[in-house]
């Protein structure tokens, strides 16, 4: 279950050190979401030597697939190379991204891309248990009994909260109407399964005008955030203006005053040249 450990751990880092609620679009020139990175001549080189440590004779048969069919020796190295890759206590760190000095830049990068994924689930379970204390209960278990379930959880809820974290520290009652909304979310979810399994007239109705009202909870939830983002986009936008309006002064003063600008500059030139450099 190794690889399927690691591609798990890869979707959370990707989850947490990006905005998790958008998908940004590939620009021009930009490599696809998804797209496998290929690897080096130069790191190539470097797993070789690694095997060849190890095992001669693997080393040598891989370096005469290199010959017959490049593409089954790059996927035979990798598969060779992350079978030797050595783990941390969790199972989830290969041995150089916890010690970049066994890995080059490459587990420098890794190793700051770990601690800022423990920063973020430090303050996601921190979150969790001030505001959804079963939740945060729940992922302890897991943590201690089933580290790839857990890992799947954490970040199922980062996806769910993450938005909600970074709205309490700009805008504190948008983020209350955002948890409200995704209750309401939630509530209408579980409606939807029971009323989809209901077989019962009596209570399809019943649940019919349960999740009405859930509806229409929502919509004023909904209408509440809009209102919030407005003034909030409109707030920004006075200070954007505030801003445009001090440069503008600050430009008319320097086009008014070039010849003093101009002299000043001089000034400063001529001294400068006469100091004596130790």
């Amino acid at each position: 279950m190794k690889s399927t450990v690691k591609i798990l751990t890869a979707t959370l880092m990707v989850l947490l050190l990006t905005a998790v609620f958008a998908k940004a679009q590939p620009q021009q020139g930009e490599r696809p979401q998804g797209a496998r990175i290929g690897l080096s001549e130069e790191r190539i080189g470097q797993m070789l030597n690694d095997i060849r440590a190890k095992d001669p004779n693997e080393a040598a048969r891989l370096e005469q697939l290199r010959k017959d069919d490049p593409q089954q020796f790059r996927k035979e190295l990798r598969k060779t190379a992350m079978k030797d890759m050595p783990q941390d206590e969790s199972g989830l760190m290969p041995e150089h991204m916890r010690h970049p000095e066994q890995g080059g830049r490459e587990g420098m990068a890794m190793e700051k891309g770990r601690e800022r994924l423990h920063g973020m689930e430090t303050e996601l379970m921190t979150w969790l248990t001030k505001n959804e204390p079963e939740e945060a209960n729940s992922l302890a278990v897991l943590k201690e009994k089933e580290p790839q379930a857990y890992t799947r959880k954490l970040a199922t809820n980062m996806r769910k909260y993450r938005q909600i974290i970074e709205t309490e520290a700009t805008n504190p009652a948008l983020a209350e109407v955002l948890k409200k909304d995704l209750k309401l979310k939630q509530q209408r979810n579980e409606l939807l399964e029971k009323l989809k399994a209901a077989t019962d007239e009596k209570q399809k109705e019943t649940l019919t005008a349960e999740l009405k009202e859930v509806v229409s909870q929502r919509f004023d939830v909904i209408v509440q955030k809009k209102q919030l983002q407005y003034e909030e986009l409109k707030k920004k936008l006075e200070e954007l203006q505030n801003s445009v309006n001090k440069s503008q002064t600050e430009l008319d003063k320097f086009k008014n005053n070039k010849e003093e600008q101009v002299n000043k500059y001089l000034e400063s030139l001529v001294n400068q040249s006469e100091q004596f450099l130790w």
